[in-house]
């Protein structure tokens, strides 16, 4: 009997996917707190990701990017899932650095690896990270409720760790690159875009 619940013990920890949700002083930067600046965030910037196994997407910018929580909704529904700890059975959400030394880098569970809820242990995903300002939520999910505009990193492979003493790739190390945060346009941006194409189309016409 010992030997048996061992072994589903065994089996169990080397189950499930293993990450190490981590990034380097500098991986995510952010232009809201003065427009048409960019700087690292510091403790303003919530972010998360997407995995997937089967989904596919060309990746964000490699600076800052806006997009609407649309875009995010569109990702989700195409065959991306957000990170859930599997330990917890809570999102995967963290705020970003804040020392001088890190400011702007990402260190979930201070550097520690975790489970993430449905991956498979040496096995390949395909992950996009998504950041947010902290004003909109705490967690993704808050965020996208509340109509956040969300800046997505690019879209690289990650290899899970096959158990709880395996050492998974940082995600700087897997090849995910700076990106950030910008702030909504303002509804004149969106009004002056829309008498700017209005203006294209007629000119189309007339031509």
């Amino acid at each position: 009997l010992t030997l048996a619940v061992l072994g589903l013990t065994a089996a169990g920890s080397f189950a499930q996917g293993y990450f190490l949700f981590t990034a380097s002083k500098g991986a995510v930067w952010e232009s809201f707190s003065s427009p048409g600046t960019s700087q690292y965030s510091s403790g303003n910037v919530y972010t998360s990701f997407l995995w997937s196994n089967s989904g596919s997407f060309t990746g964000g910018s490699s600076t800052n990017s806006g997009v609407s929580a649309a875009t995010v909704s569109s990702l989700l529904s195409g065959g991306y899932s957000v990170a859930v700890n599997a330990g917890t059975s809570i999102e995967v959400d963290v705020l970003s650095n804040t020392s001088a030394l890190s400011k702007g880098g990402i260190g979930y569970l201070a550097g520690a690896t975790f489970g993430v809820a449905n991956t498979v242990g040496g096995s390949s995903y395909t992950i996009v990270p998504v950041a947010w300002n902290s004003a909109a939520g705490s967690t993704l999910s808050a965020a996208l409720a509340n109509g956040a505009y969300f800046g997505l990193g690019n879209s690289f492979t990650y290899a899970s760790g096959a158990g709880t003493l395996s050492t998974p790739s940082s995600f700087t190390a897997s090849g995910m690159l700076p990106f950030g945060v910008a702030p909504v346009p303002e509804p004149t941006s969106f009004a002056l875009a829309g008498i700017g194409a209005a203006a294209m189309m007629i000119f189309r016409r007339k031509k």
